[in-house]
């Protein structure tokens, strides 16, 4: 029976579904449609550069704001609310939380803001579970940048030396492959009823 000594769990996507700013389309849906088209799916790359750290939330709101005439003190109030609203998966909490029972490591790295620092990871409790939390907006770069870095930070962080026996959970198919490239295992997430079958048929002892 092969064994594993880690697993890699992505954030968005896999512990969470939720999206920034979900509490605004009724109130303000022509700032939401600003925000969908050009903060996240816009020419300028937002939310990727955000993401690796060169803007601050703040100077986001302040754009959106700008952009839209919402007020920029009430957008940024309904912007932490929906933060603080997003809910994390209890089945793949509880399936971490059985790995470290069993002496696997664990490691979250996500592609990710500072919002997430600030208000998701105590609020969520998740260094509670996750002993290394690898942030894109931390490092400067994405999980696909450079081939693949954070994942090495991650990696070095949990004391290990080779990515062999160690599995990532993620749910973008560009990742899975850099993942892989460099070794690993990467499961493809999709869904929990299809997480959970993956977890039966794959020994984690």
């Amino acid at each position: 029976m092969r064994k594993y000594s880690a697993v890699f769990f992505d954030f968005d996507g896999v512990l969470c579904t939720d999206r920034f700013y979900s509490n605004i389309k009724t109130d303000f849906p022509l700032a939401m449609r600003f925000i969908n088209e050009a903060i996240f799916d816009g020419v300028n790359d937002y939310a990727n550069r955000w993401m690796r750290g060169e803007f601050s939330y703040y100077e986001i709101n302040k754009l959106i704001s700008e952009a839209t005439s919402v007020p920029f003190t009430r957008l940024t109030e309904l912007f932490i609310a929906s933060v603080r609203q997003m809910r994390i998966s209890p089945t793949l909490i509880q399936f971490a939380l059985s790995l470290k029972q069993k002496g696997i490591k664990i490691a979250l790295v996500t592609d990710n803001m500072d919002i997430f620092n600030e208000i998701t990871i105590p609020e969520k409790r998740l260094a509670d579970v996750f002993p290394v939390i690898i942030n894109s907006f931390d490092h400067k770069r994405l999980k696909l940048d450079d081939n693949g870095k954070l994942f090495d930070i991650a990696l070095d962080k949990l004391g290990l030396d080779s990515y062999q026996e160690i599995w990532l959970i993620d749910n973008s198919p560009s990742t899975c492959t850099v993942f892989s490239a460099k070794g690993g295992h990467s499961y493809q997430y999709v869904g929990l009823r299809e997480f959970e079958t993956w977890v039966k048929t794959t020994s984690f002892e």
